[in-house]
This record gives structure tokens, C-alpha cells and sequence, in this order.
């Protein structure tokens, strides 16, 4: 199978990365109750957050503009880098597949150059022309923590695995042909089930 995988929340662990940076410069928490979904109620209310807009900040795209290079310092999320390596050992051709602003491309190639997983291309997207990932690749899976991503691409007859750690959007997939996967052994366990139907 050739698999794209998402990068920010799925490979990398980007909201925990705001959450620890924001602590360490305002002195708080940035996102109380954090329920482990990066598109939770609680992420999408701090993008405006008000201790942002009182330091200038029209929103955390602004403050992430000027610390960009926190990208490149963030953790893998728990369990990616080896998922990676092992579906790459099934005989699985492994795409990171991810769409930023041009401004934050450089710490993408400086985040896999740390962690080097073992994908076969990198492929990013600019986000600020609204291309879809679906177009973007010819991979028959995709493994995206966004909901609406996946949904493309069972639309276009393909398969897709909600990655979704904090279980936020188990229900939402029911009836969509979109798998769940609440860690990377539920994502290797779904490829391999995929792999023994086509076999």
C-alpha cells in the first residue's frame, strides 16, 4: 500500500509543543483541559487566546510566525517514529504528507532531519492556497488527525485513518468508512487488517 501520513499531532507533537512554550512565556496554561484532540473546542479557542491579543497578537499564527523555529525542536508523538519504520518493513510506500505556511517549510525539513523517519518522500503543501491533500498525492491511505481530510479521501474511493489520541472523534467516524485510531498500535493494527483483505 502506499500510505500518506499527516505531520503535525500525528508524527510530531505540535499542540503539546504550544503548550509548553506558551506556559513557559505567559506563565500558563494556554489551553486548560486539553482533552488530547488538536481539534478539540479548546484548540480552536486558543488560536485567540486573550493573553495573545494583549501582547499584539492578532492570533497564534502571529506568535508562531516569530518562534517558527519552535517546529523543528518539537517530540514525536508517542510511538510514530517506530509505526513508521514498520509499516516501511511491511513493503509500504510512506509518504509524510503535511500543508504549512511557506514560512514554517524550513523546520519540516529540520524536524525530519532529527527524528529521520523512514518515509520514501516528503511532500508539503502550502496551506495559504487551500490545496487539499487528496489532490496533492496518489496514496491509497491517508493517516490525518482532521477529520475532514480523511473524508476526502473516502470520498475519492480511498482509504483514511482518523488519528485521534484523545478519542474526541470516535463517534464522528461511525458510518463514514473512516477508521479511528486513538494511538500508532490501533493505526498498524488497521493497515494490517487492510493488508490481509487485499491479500
Amino acid at each position: 500500500m502506499r500510505v500518506a501520513i499527516d505531520c503535525d499531532d500525528v508524527m510530531l507533537d505540535f499542540i503539546g509543543l504550544v503548550r509548553k512554550c506558551f506556559l513557559k512565556e505567559f506563565g500558563e496554561e494556554g489551553i486548560p483541559g486539553y482533552s488530547g484532540s488538536p481539534w478539540g473546542e479548546e484548540v480552536v479557542a486558543f488560536t485567540k487566546h486573550p493573553l495573545l491579543l494583549a501582547a499584539g497578537y492578532d492570533s497564534w499564527w502571529d506568535w508562531l510566525r516569530e518562534r517558527d523555529w519552535l517546529w523543528g525542536t518539537a517530540d514525536a508523538i508517542d510511538g510514530a517514529i517506530a509505526a513508521v519504520r514498520t509499516l516501511r518493513a511491511r513493503g509500504h510506500y510512506l509518504e509524510m504528507l503535511t500543508s504549512k505556511p511557506r514560512w514554517a517549510e524550513p523546520q519540516v525539513w529540520r524536524w525530519l532531519g532529527k527524528w529521520r523517519p523512514a518515509f520514501h518522500r516528503a511532500t508539503i503543501i502550502d496551506s495559504s492556497k487551500r490545496e487539499r491533500k487528496v489532490d496533492s498525492t496518489d496514496a491509497d491511505v491517508m493517516v490525518d488527525d482532521k477529520f475532514e481530510t480523511c473524508e476526502e479521501f473516502v470520498e475519492a474511493g480511498r482509504r483514511a485513518i482518523l488519528f485521534d489520541p484523545g478519542n474526541v472523534h470516535r463517534q464522528r467516524v461511525v458510518g463514514t468508512g473512516i477508521a479511528h485510531a486513538a494511538s500508532w498500535s490501533e493505526v498498524l493494527e488497521i493497515i494490517e487488517i487492510w493488508e490481509e483483505v487485499e491479500d
